[in-house]
């Protein structure tokens, strides 16, 4: 029981390291905003950090939809929705088969005016 405790307290001391890091990145971007005077600088501090921001937030909405779609694939038996298409649905499969000996270069046209 103990190692499990231990495993749980490393997994939400690594949840919890990601929004201290942004929330630190916020705070720096704050203090150099306010620490400069010019409106150019403060418009490219508040830019590129939303930038960041957005990126970020991007990819873990993409990551997130990503799995939850992998598991939903996962759980899809198709063996049985091919059983349960093909009992109410009827196959008709066509084919032509020619076979010729390594040894003839014969052009299938040839074949089809006996020109052999």
């Amino acid at each position: 029981m103990g190692n499990n405790d231990s495993k749980k307290q490393n997994k939400d001391e690594s949840k919890s390291e990601p929004k201290s890091t942004d929330s630190t990145k916020l705070g720096e971007t704050l203090k150099k905003i306010l620490s400069s005077g010019s409106a150019t600088e403060i418009s490219k501090e508040i830019i590129g950090s939303v930038f960041g921001q957005v990126l970020k937030a991007k990819d873990d909405v993409a990551l997130k939809v990503t799995n939850e779609m992998i598991g939903l694939v996962r759980k899809i038996d198709f063996v049985n929705e091919f059983s349960k298409f093909a009992e109410n649905h009827k196959f008709k499969i066509t084919a032509e088969v020619e076979i010729f000996k390594k040894d003839q270069l014969v052009k299938p046209d040839a074949l089809k005016n006996d020109e052999i």
